[in-house]
């Protein structure tokens, strides 16, 4: 069993993409613990709805708009941040995309933008927030990555790319905070399968999976983040694929990727049908009602959380 090393009531914890999806749910479980809540997300009326849904459960949350992929955005929403709380004891980068599709199908300006959104964003707003997040003493970083970045995704290159990158930076600031002294600081990174949000409309999990729910995913991120976990793989089978790959020859490798059903999952990907695909805050699908009183998970999140967190 593992032992708490973090208490998070009272600490202010800021998510990207918190608009809709499973930044709407990793807000969500991370006030069931006491923690309150920054909202950000380039889409205003999301903003809007998860805060006020937040205030209404009686949970402390302010929202602030703002987009990864613009400099000037990240700049105006730390100077929010800084003038109305002073610090961010927790960061989250949550916001992505996704674009299925042959390589050469797909337009360029799309792939490019998946990378903006998926790399280039998270490290934006790191950049921007890490001075003011290793001045807590209870400093944690939340990389949401995917299981793509353990192997290669047909069907979606770049966005596998995306996460690859993303997985990398996650591991090599880990280790620069530790030489240099930042022994208080945590860095999570985040490896799902496929979360069933409109992100992956018509994604075919992989032979022994499901579809992870945004609610299990959310309370398992914010027990990772109370037991300091450096790396979180969902589900337990995810931690088998850099083990296999590093075992077996390319040949087998590549046969068990095709007989598990990962090489063909995003065959029939549809993702959003609207135009919004393409921009930061999307871990999403439509968001819950507003429900004082329903809770932040059904039962059967609840257990689904609960066998990967005995894990």
């Amino acid at each position: 069993m593992r032992h708490f090393m973090t208490r998070l009531d009272g600490r202010w914890v800021l998510i990207t993409g918190a608009g809709h999806g499973l930044g709407r749910a990793m807000a969500a479980a991370f006030a069931d613990v006491g923690s309150r809540i920054i909202v950000t997300d380039q889409d205003p009326d999301g903003v809007e709805s998860t805060t006020r849904w937040l205030n209404r459960r009686g949970n402390p949350a302010v929202g602030i708009e703002m987009d990864v992929t613009c400099s000037e955005s990240i700049s105006r929403a730390r100077q929010e941040v800084m003038s109305q709380i002073g610090k961010i004891d927790v960061l989250v980068n949550n916001a992505g995309t996704v674009r299925g599709g042959l390589f050469t199908d797909v337009p360029l300006e799309e792939h490019l933008t998946t990378l903006d959104v998926n790399t280039q964003g998270p490290i934006r707003v790191t950049h921007a927030f890490l001075p003011d997040l290793l001045a807590s003493p209870v400093a944690h970083l939340v990389n949401i990555i995917s299981a793509a970045a353990l192997i290669g995704l047909p069907g979606a290159s770049t966005y596998a790319a995306s996460k690859w990158a993303l997985l990398g930076f996650s591991e090599s600031l880990r280790e620069e905070l530790r030489q240099n002294g930042h022994h208080h600081a945590g860095i999570t990174a985040v490896c799902p399968s496929y979360i069933s949000t409109g992100l992956f409309s018509g994604v075919r999990p992989p032979r022994l999976t499901r579809m992870l729910t945004p609610a299990a995913v959310a309370r398992q991120v914010v027990r990772a983040v109370l037991t300091r976990r450096s790396h979180l793989m969902l589900p337990r089978t995810v931690g088998l694929i850099p083990l296999s790959r590093s075992l077996l020859p390319t040949r087998w490798s590549q046969r068990l990727g095709d007989w598990t059903g990962i090489h063909a999952s995003m065959t029939d990907w549809r993702g959003h049908k609207t135009g919004t695909a393409g921009r930061p805050g999307e871990h999403s699908d439509q968001p819950p009602p507003f429900d004082d009183k329903a809770p932040a998970t059904s039962p059967a999140d609840a257990s689904e959380a609960a066998t990967a967190i005995g894990s």
